[in-house]
């Protein structure tokens, strides 16, 4: 495969990335597709064939429980299939032929690789919780697209995603003795629990209400940057849309399309906006792997283009859950598209972050910390002393007590937002100065 990663670094340097010859993802290998039944149980695939549960449990129901609760991961290659598209019906046979060798290759003894649909296969991992596996995943995941497509930026070319299963979505899963009937019983199952995932999403998609929360500027005294949060309301009880919900958490996808719909909530706002006067900036928060999925990405450009012209001018996207080591040339793919759409862009990231040589040269504002305890003091006093050095604006937000407040105003914060500071409104105000 060295042979193949030059040629495709060869071929990403002089600019033709997606022109990929079908030979080249058929070197030295039988191009012939394999006949229908001729797929034999592996060890590596399902362990014994009659007792590949064994490692998860000492009985049926406790195994079944312990694989569902804490380690399947559903490795997807949609994007590759979009990148490539009008390639793929060549190149479809070994591209997928190298993934099931090289994730098969890349698994332990006891955890068990299952092919699913066309571009989705699922790993379930024997001896590791549900953040071990996903760590795992999504080191796979980008080794492969090294594997295939040479060192290139951007493993969400190829997706992993937790699946969010019970035991009541299996069916037999205690008699199958072949890899055919694995592969159906859990496509089955993962079927049963997207038709579930899309019903919670609807319900809290018809649940969601945004409201407003001033981010004060305390050395100017004034006010006109508020931070969008995103509720919903259920049985009388207001919560955040995303914080600590299993079903965002787990999936990227679903927490991509609630960024999408809680954009177009934004939307609404921001056309109410429209009479005379000065208007407020909104500050939005979005993930940071909606950004960089190049279908989401678009989709979510498609929406900031249809919202009125002055959102240029008046709305800030807080890029959340920023992943370390990305390159600059990642980060200006990503935000190329969308910077004539907003005002610029702020990334939330951890006391501990230091990627500053990674932004340079970006419309990054500013630097985010959100909530975080005062144990971490001098790692925040660190991150904001380098966001300055590095000529960013410093917000800190979610602040819920008067020990942080102090901390924030101590440290000079340029804005900072919270509980401890005012509690949510239905719109945002005019700008205004504060009282003396």
């Amino acid at each position: 495969m060295a042979a193949v990663k030059d040629k495709v670094e060869m071929r990403n340097e002089i600019g033709h990335r997606s022109e990929i010859n079908p030979d080249y993802f058929n070197q030295g290998r039988d191009s012939e597709p394999k006949k229908p039944g001729s797929d034999t149980v592996q060890h590596y695939e399902i362990g014994e064939a009659t007792g590949f549960l064994r490692p998860f449990g000492r009985t049926y129901r406790e195994a079944l429980e312990n694989l569902i609760t804490g380690s399947i991961q559903i490795i997807g290659l949609d994007e590759v299939k979009a990148q490539y598209a009008e390639q793929w019906g060549q190149i479809k046979h070994n591209v997928m032929e190298i993934a099931d060798a090289y994730i098969s290759r890349k698994l332990g003894r006891h955890d068990i690789f299952v092919p699913l649909d066309e571009g989705h296969f699922a790993l379930l991992f024997a001896e590791a919780t549900r953040e071990q596996a996903l760590k795992k995943s999504k080191t796979i995941a980008q080794d492969l697209v090294n594997k295939l497509f040479g060192e290139l930026p951007g493993g969400e070319l190829i997706s992993v995603e937790a699946a969010m299963l019970e035991i009541e979505d299996f069916d037999g899963l205690d008699r199958i003795r072949s890899l055919e009937g694995l592969v159906k019983c859990f496509r089955e199952a993962i079927g049963k629990a997207k038709e579930r995932e899309s019903r919670s999403f609807q319900e809290r998609e018809t649940e969601l209400n945004v409201r407003f929360r001033p981010l004060i500027n305390r050395h100017k005294g004034f006010v006109g940057l508020y931070e969008a949060v995103s509720m919903t309301e259920a049985e009388g009880e207001k919560a955040d849309v995303t914080e600590d919900d299993p079903l965002f958490n787990a999936s990227p996808r679903l927490r991509a399309e609630m960024d999408c719909v809680i954009l177009r909530e934004i939307g609404t706002v921001l056309e109410k906006l429209g009479g005379p006067g000065n208007k407020p900036v909104i500050f939005l928060t979005v993930h940071f792997e909606t950004l960089a999925n190049s279908y989401f990405r678009s989709k979510y450009a498609r929406i900031l283009a249809s919202l009125p012209r002055y959102t240029e001018r008046h709305l800030i996207l807080n890029v959340q859950d920023i992943a370390s080591g990305v390159p600059n040339s990642r980060y200006r793919q990503i935000f190329t598209s969308l910077r004539q759409l907003v005002l610029g862009f702020t990334f939330e990231v951890g006391p501990h972050w230091t990627d500053f040589a990674a932004i340079r040269d970006l419309p990054i504002l500013a630097i985010t910390l959100a909530g975080h305890e005062s144990l971490e003091l001098s790692e925040i006093e660190t991150l904001f002393r380098r966001a300055r050095e590095n000529g960013k604006k410093c917000i800190w937000r979610s602040l819920d007590n008067d020990a942080l407040a102090r901390l924030a105003f101590k440290m000079k914060i340029d804005y900072v937002s919270g509980p401890i500071f005012s509690t949510l409104q239905p719109a945002p105000a005019k700008p205004f100065t504060l009282p003396k």
